[in-house]
């Protein structure tokens, strides 16, 4: 009798330790989902976007027309001018995105 009921017990502690390993996992996995989404919502949401971005893209890109015409590449020249019109494109956008909020 004595043997069972230390089995009993022993079997009883494992359980028990098992259903705490399992919440606190539980409570592990919920946090961590929960600190991602949080991370999530600020890196996507709470962006301040501005111009500099695309104006410092847009000098580089001048920069780099000025290389290509020392250089005389002409697929260097090109790749400026095209990186100036996206960059300006997306100026356009995030100024009249910004404005649009504003008002």
């Amino acid at each position: 009798m004595n043997e069972s009921y230390f089995g009993h017990m022993l079997r009883q502690k494992s359980k028990d330790t098992e259903n705490k390993i399992k919440e606190k996992a539980y409570y592990v996995k919920k946090t961590v989902q929960t600190s991602i989404f949080q991370a999530n919502h600020r890196l996507h949401h709470h962006k301040k976007r501005n111009g500099a971005d695309n104006c410092i893209s847009i000098a580089i890109a001048l920069f780099i027309i000025v290389v290509s015409l020392f250089s005389a590449t002409s697929w260097l020249f090109w790749l400026g001018i095209v990186s100036i019109l996206s960059n300006a494109v997306l100026l356009i956008f995030s100024l009249s995105k910004n404005n649009g909020r504003k008002e």
